[in-house]
């Protein structure tokens, strides 16, 4: 198995195309749905959090992000989250979504999933 075989339709990368509709309750995870939400007050802390959120997984809102990972890469991630959160003014959750209530997922209107750029020419 090369590592091209486990693109799936959500991220694969379609020429022309800017953005696919997207149905969360389709996806197949390999591991555990996460969805990372945060309330970062200081702009520089806010900045490190979306950053690594962004290596870790696609934005579907502002500050809200889905992440598909093992036990031991969640806790890998959340643990460089909690680096850059002050406790007593920032707000950080991870909600755990198994595959059967996944399929459960409802949406309305017109759900867009960005992609993540394969690479940028200068």
């Amino acid at each position: 198995m090369n590592e091209f075989e486990n693109i799936n339709e959500y991220n694969r990368y379609k020429i022309g195309e800017d953005s696919s509709e997207y149905d969360p309750s389709k996806e197949v995870y390999r591991n555990m749905l996460y969805i990372i939400a945060y309330d970062i007050r200081e702009p520089k802390r806010l900045r490190k959090v979306a950053k690594t959120c962004e290596d870790y997984g696609i934005r579907v809102e502002y500050s809200v992000f889905e992440c598909d990972f093992s036990e031991e890469i969640f806790r890998e991630f959340w643990d460089k989250l909690k680096l850059h959160v002050d406790e007593d003014e920032d707000s950080l959750l991870a909600y755990r979504i198994c595959g059967s209530c996944v399929q459960k997922i409802e949406s309305s209107g017109a759900v867009v999933r960005p992609g993540k750029p394969l690479l940028y020419f200068m």
